[in-house]
């Protein structure tokens, strides 16, 4: 791929999903019902929990069927696909530092090789060699189908086809490197939402890595503040919506004046159905926490549920390079909650025995069955605890930390992570 290479759009994406050979694999046809299946959403966390297990069981098969690779590694570690459970994932989960550079490759089955594709890559801003995931069009379809409707559960409601408009503080490039951006960017585009992005890429000023050096596009941002349509929605890393809202503060009482007069901002009014949606958390930045950032925010960005203003509604996605769907909180709302097929698990870091009470940090683990490049079972290096809930999935997650290089970790970033980074840095 090169550097010139753009996202296809979600029409083309879906029309080459629905002619993958893959689909001919019974696996897989049921993973692309279910990908598009909001009933998922209204079951129990019991139901749920028994086709999380079908699916693992089953796509523990499809691979060993489909690869020399993955039936060694069952017998070598000793799962029968048939009859695995929760706790073999943890035999089976891999480092997201396994997947830097080309290590990705190692786990792809030879049959999506042929498949069109794309590969997603964190930025390498914090390490030389980014962590890079393979997706064929069928997977990424998938991925926004799942994620669309993991969305709308999460903000509460459905997006309306064509109604609103969207601003992202990234830069469009940006949508053909980083999982988050295209996620983001794809939905939109089934919901026929026009999407602004806040940044623009400097060329000048990008030396050695184009990805390192973002600045705003002004012109952007300001015809989102401007606009009439709502709901309005803003996708941002924390950092983001912070310093925006600093600068709102800052503003000399000339400047507000003229602001109000000419842009009727500040605030900035989001509308009916505005939301706030953040990716990355604050790991390290010299940012405050995300609750005062959430608190800070609020009084520069405003909304309104049914006519009423409402407290600014914030969501925060926790989303990997390597992950196909996300876990997305809604503040004060709901906690991180992942999409129903996704298999969340904790490990004791001092037993690597499963977590299985509430309010105990553990290592976070994700499996994925929509992923059918790779068996789709990694630890991408954080700190999570949950406690029990009554939604869907009986339980909602909180994000606790990065784990440090002196627990054996190297650090490596999220999208979203990354994203923040951009902004902080330049």
């Amino acid at each position: 791929m090169n550097s010139t290479w753009d996202l296809p759009s979600v029409k083309e994406i879906m029309e080459k999903a629905v002619k993958s050979e893959l689909l001919a694999h019974p696996h897989v046809k049921k993973l692309w019902e279910l990908s598009g299946d909001k009933s998922l959403f209204t079951k129990s966390p019991e139901e749920l929990s028994s086709l999380r297990r079908d699916l693992l069981r089953s796509s523990l098969k499809f691979f060993a069927e489909m690869s020399d690779f993955y039936e060694e590694l069952f017998n070598r570690i000793g799962i029968d696909p048939g009859s695995a459970e929760l706790e073999d994932l943890v035999k089976l989960a891999v480092p997201s530092d396994l997947l830097r550079g080309e290590g990705y490759k190692r786990f792809l089955i030879q049959q999506v090789k042929s498949e069109p594709s794309t590969v997603f890559s964190s930025s390498g801003t914090t390490s030389n060699t980014p962590v890079r995931v393979y997706r064929t069009y069928l997977e990424l379809a998938m991925m926004t189908r799942a994620n669309t409707l993991l969305f709308e559960y999460v903000y509460g409601g459905e997006l309306e086809r064509g109604r609103g408009i969207a601003l992202f503080l990234a830069a469009k490039e940006l949508r053909s490197r980083l999982n988050f951006v295209a996620f983001v960017d794809l939905a939109l585009q089934g919901k026929e939402i026009p999407l602004l992005y806040g940044m623009v890429l400097s060329k000048e000023e990008a030396g050695g890595s184009q990805w390192k050096k973002l600045v705003p596009n002004k012109k952007a941002i300001m015809e989102f503040f401007k606009s009439k349509e709502e709901p309005k929605l803003l996708f941002t890393a924390p950092a983001g919506i912070y310093l925006l809202s600093k600068q709102f503060e800052n503003m000399n009482p000339f400047l507000k004046i003229l602001s109000k007069t000419v842009y009727r901002i500040p605030p900035v009014d989001l509308g009916e159905g505005g939301v706030i949606v953040t990716g990355g958390g604050s790991k390290g930045f010299q940012i405050p926490d995300y609750d005062t950032i959430v608190k800070y925010s609020r009084k520069f960005f405003k909304a309104r549920r049914n006519g009423l203003e409402v407290p600014t509604p914030f969501m925060d996605v926790l989303g990997m390079t390597e992950t196909l769907t996300a876990l997305i909180d809604n503040y004060d709302v709901m906690g991180k909650i992942p999409h129903p097929l996704q298999e969340v698990f904790l490990i004791d870091p001092k037993t690597f025995k499963l977590v299985q009470e509430p309010d105990r940090d553990g290592i976070l683990g994700i499996f994925d069955p929509l992923a059918v490049s790779w068996l789709e079972v990694f630890l991408p290096g954080d700190m999570v605890r949950f406690k029990y809930s009554n939604r869907y999935y009986g339980k909602e997650f909180q994000y606790v930390r990065r784990l440090s290089k002196d627990e054996g970790w190297e650090l490596q970033r999220a999208c979203g992570g990354t994203l923040e980074e951009m902004m902080s840095s330049g």
